[in-house]
């Protein structure tokens, strides 16, 4: 039992950073994956975002969790295969 609640965290914590991963590349090709234009278009969301008001600021924030649960799922999906294996279901039992 705690061998597989180990395997299923560290499925759910490669999933995590492969959906951070994901929204970082994102963000990266907002800055024509270049580091320098990637700084200063995030400098001028971070500027715009302390400027919003508290409801565009939480519209915001909607968005971003959305991404990240839309590529959490994305990779989950994907990887649902490596996630039997750690529940330690087989077909073939």
């Amino acid at each position: 039992m705690a061998a597989a609640a180990l395997r299923l965290s560290g499925w759910l914590a490669v999933n995590t950073l492969a959906a951070a991963g994901i929204v970082a590349l994102v963000f990266f090709a907002i800055g024509s994956f270049s580091l320098p234009l990637t700084m200063a278009q995030l400098a001028n969301l971070a500027d715009r975002y302390v400027a919003a008001s508290s409801a565009r600021q939480g519209q915001f924030n909607h968005i971003i969790a959305y991404a990240f649960a839309l590529a959490f799922v994305a990779v989950a999906f994907f990887r649902r295969a490596s996630f039997t294996r750690a529940l330690g279901v087989s077909d073939h039992e």
